[in-house]
């Protein structure tokens, strides 16, 4: 480009003194080969800088694009502490520290002679018989391209490399053959290579970024296997609040994480109010997501009344898969992902609160709700957002 922008200025120069139609010509194609160029570059600047809207400029410029090294300069990991308290500043050094981590954090600790015990789900809620036969029914070409349409432009595209925009112009092309490869890859259990490795890219959390457990993993997933996911999420949809308790409020159409903040703010007025010393503990889950195994997730289904069918649709974009890790623009060797729901999946969020609301039925159950006796008024509140909790209760009750 750079070039390009230097004969653009000479012939400039010699058209404006010569007036010369051979280097106005020249001038002109010149020109038309930079705009091609920069159009280029302002497309993927927009896909990296996240940029929404454009209405800031009329053309590229040096603030369009420093969006893009502004948002790439957060994600850059500089230094890193390793498990031994050396200070890792290479690049190289870096991620391999980085995929010991995940390796291990993604393997499972689950032995083949242990299991869930049948008690643990007992008492679950079912999916009605009727939900369950329409969560397995084949995915259809509409339900493909309505997912696809609902996709935003400009996201980050997986391994191949091939964004959500590329399927939406070439659909009326290719929409009936991948339908044909994903209707096979279900039936077979396994997706194709370029739908099970991910691209696991960190985002920086809250705490000291030299540890590397404060960087959250996000999978960077192939516009097919979005699509997938995608449509057995609109379906799951559907059935969420069939089987998770109110008190949950991730991921569960129609309720609202701020529904739980002013049950809170209320209990605590009502508290104050009687006169009750209450108290309130908020409970942090690490690696949430990560740590789910899938042996335990497939069970959970099971006992929720989930088909077989469905079961296996979900299995099937959890079979065999591996992700890269990319750190500082290197990708590291694959490595295998043997638990852990993928954060990036339209699924993941549902996922995880199939996969919680066991253990928080086992709580409901030794909670006694309001109890009244002459002397106290016990209060004991469970409220589950995404993976926290909150409990409170009332401390003057011995």
């Amino acid at each position: 480009m750079k070039a390009l922008e230097i004969d653009v200025e000479e012939l400039q120069e010699l058209a404006e003194s010569t007036g010369d139609r051979g280097h106005i010509g020249a001038l002109k194609a010149k020109k038309s080969a930079l705009a091609d160029l920069l159009g280029i570059s302002a497309q993927g600047a927009l896909v990296r800088s996240r940029f929404r809207n454009i209405s800031e400029m009329d053309a590229s410029s040096r603030f369009f694009f420093g969006l893009e090294r502004k948002n790439g300069q957060k994600r850059l990991i500089h230094s890193m502490r390793s498990d031994t308290g050396q200070i890792l500043s290479e690049s190289t050094d870096i991620r391999r520290h980085a995929v010991g981590f995940y390796s291990s954090l993604f393997q499972s600790e689950l032995g083949e002679e242990q299991e869930v015990s049948h008690g643990f789900y007992e008492g679950l809620p079912k999916v009605e018989q009727e939900s369950s036969a329409e969560l397995e029914a084949d995915v259809s070409l509409d339900e493909l391209h309505t997912a696809l349409q609902s996709m935003e432009n400009g996201k980050a595209p997986g391994i191949d490399g091939l964004p959500v925009e590329f399927y939406k112009t070439m659909w009326s092309v290719m929409g009936e053959d991948l339908l044909m490869v994903l209707r096979d890859s279900l039936t077979g259990g396994q997706l194709p290579l370029s739908c099970r490795r991910a691209v696991l890219t960190l985002l920086p959390k809250k705490g000291d970024l030299m540890e590397i457990k404060n960087w959250r993993p996000v999978s960077l997933l192939c516009t097919e296997y979005k699509l997938l996911s995608k449509v057995l999420a609109t379906r799951l949809r559907e059935v969420m609040g069939q089987v998770i308790h109110r008190d949950q409020t991730y991921c569960v159409p129609d309720r609202l994480v701020s529904d739980n903040v002013f049950l809170i703010r209320d209990f605590l007025d009502i508290s104050s109010a009687l006169g009750l010393e209450t108290g309130l503990i908020s409970i942090d889950q690490e690696k949430a997501f990560d740590r789910v195994e899938h042996q335990y997730l497939w069970k959970t289904l099971e006992a929720f009344g989930f088909s077989p069918g469905l079961i296996a649709k979900i299995k099937a974009l959890y079979s065999n898969i591996e992700s890269v890790l990319k750190i500082n623009g290197g990708l590291s060797a694959p490595f295998k992902i043997q638990r852990g729901i993928r954060q990036g999946c339209s699924l993941s969020g549902m996922l995880y609160s199939l996969a919680f609301e066991p253990l928080l039925h086992r709580l409901r159950a030794g909670i006694s709700g309001v109890q009244r006796t002459p002397m106290n008024l016990v209060f004991v509140l469970l409220l589950v957002q995404n993976n926290d909790q909150v409990i409170l209760q009332d401390t003057t009750v011995k």
